[in-house]
């Protein structure tokens, strides 16, 4: 499998990470989708799809239960964290000043480099009342 060739399949599956790219879906999540849709891809080609993206750090991985979840990860995603309440699984970008200073902070202090695949979870307001 090439990892530049795009495929139809490679476009659908694209297309539907970019559109729940506020979320973690899991393989199964693209599995009904595909299905619900009638698009004739298989489990393999979604798994073999997701790998790559991961092999090239084009999505987020999270792990609950013994499952994978996938979050895709644009372009607008790539300068900043992000915090995801533990409840209701939303996520919020934190385009936020001091946070940049703490990550200097850590790196200064603790001599450990924060990415911005860094996720901080705790409860949102929402699910916090």
């Amino acid at each position: 499998m090439r990892d530049n060739y795009n495929t139809n399949q490679r476009i659908i599956l694209e297309k539907y990470l970019k559109n729940n790219e506020d979320k973690f879906i899991s393989s199964n999540d693209i599995l009904d989708f595909v299905k619900k849709e009638k698009y004739e891809i298989g489990l393999t080609t979604i798994y073999r799809f997701l790998n790559l993206l991961e092999k090239n750090n084009m999505v987020r991985i999270e792990i609950r239960n013994h499952t994978k979840y996938y979050q895709y990860i644009s372009d607008k995603c790539n300068n900043h964290f992000h915090l995801k309440c533990k409840k209701c699984g939303k996520i919020i970008h934190l385009n936020c000043k001091e946070f940049e200073d703490v990550k200097v902070h850590i790196l200064k202090e603790h001599k450990f480099q924060l990415d911005y695949n860094t996720i901080i979870y705790g409860i949102c307001c929402n699910c916090y009342k």
